[in-house]
């Protein structure tokens, strides 16, 4: 974070040489967010993208910096082809762990729908937690296709698991956050291996296996705990930073633990049958660790988590 700070954004394609990149025309209208045509014909021809995301060298700061934490990241920074640089009103660096977004949109701001389109692209629905990317076009008879797969798509986020299917050319990639995962999708869609080969990347479909429904659910009860300890090891931090006579801040941290929470409670998988909630045994006691919020402060503390308006805003 610190040399995000430190480091203005890199205005990654020249406006005047910019060349918006389109497919062929099967339609009447460009729509550039979902890169395809509408209004007379549905063909979808995946073109090789002229842009590519360097993450080491075009991460830095951007106007959204000032203000942290309601931000929303660069649909064309992800892409490698933002001409704004500093000067951009979105993020220019990878998602984080404490990156929190409403579940109605994705970490670009874009609405969801409430399910996913057939072919699985777009944006994503809200009535599941997605993490794992199909990844198509691999060419699978490379002997280090999952180097160069894990080469490509770790440096955008924290990676569970690779499964390359052999002879099947393609390959299944799941991130730790979801944010990651939707960052991942428009960054590595277009792209290439090799350079002869076109990735096509989109969502991949839900394992139906019930083992596999019980995992998820173990994970995200997981992943809770883990949001937990390190937003309590984060708010003591800043304690001993701040030093004892700095005036509190304005929203305690609990309230920022609270609406993580929420969030991941929010979106456990429905297909459940978890009738306690995501937010019991050792997450609750982790909870209980937090520090007791002044009394000003109450209403919003318990507003964070039984409210859903605040989405809204």
């Amino acid at each position: 974070m610190s040399q995000i700070k430190g480091k203005p954004a890199r205005v990654q394609v020249d406006p005047n040489e910019f060349e918006e990149e389109q497919p062929p025309q099967t339609g009447t209208v460009y729509n550039i967010w979902y890169n395809k045509w509408s209004g007379g014909g549905n063909n979808h021809v995946l073109v090789k993208s002229k842009y590519k995301l360097d993450v080491e060298r075009d991460s830095g700061y951007t106007r959204a910096d000032k203000t942290q934490g309601t931000g929303y990241f660069c649909l064309f920074f992800a892409k490698g082809m933002c001409s704004k640089g500093k000067k951009c009103e979105y993020l220019h660096r990878i998602p984080r762990d404490d990156d929190v977004f409403p579940l109605t949109v994705d970490c670009f701001g874009r609405e969801k729908f409430s399910e996913n389109r057939d072919d699985m692209g777009g944006i994503g629905s809200f009535n599941t937690v997605n993490k794992t990317l199909y990844i198509g076009g691999v060419l699978t008879d490379r002997k280090d296709v999952q180097d160069r797969i894990n080469g490509e798509f770790k440096p955008l986020g924290k990676i569970s698991k690779i499964n390359v299917i052999s002879g099947k050319n393609c390959a299944f990639v799941t991130f730790k956050s979801e944010s990651n995962a939707q960052f991942a999708k428009e960054a590595m869609n277009g792209q290439s291996l090799y350079g002869t080969d076109i990735l096509s990347v989109k969502w991949a479909h839900e394992d139906p296996n019930p083992e596999a429904i019980r995992q998820k659910k173990r994970t995200i009860e997981q992943e809770t705990q883990q949001v937990v300890l390190q937003l309590l090891d984060k708010y003591k931090r800043q304690r001993q930073d701040d030093g004892p006579h700095v005036e509190e801040p304005e929203e305690p941290e609990p309230v920022q633990v609270v609406q993580q929470l929420k969030q991941i409670e929010d979106t456990k998988p429905t297909t459940t049958s978890n009738t306690n909630g995501i937010l019991s045994g050792v997450s609750l006691e982790l909870l209980k660790r937090l520090p007791q919020p002044k009394p000003t402060d109450r209403k919003s503390l318990v507003n964070a988590y039984e409210s859903s308006d605040d989405d809204d805003d």
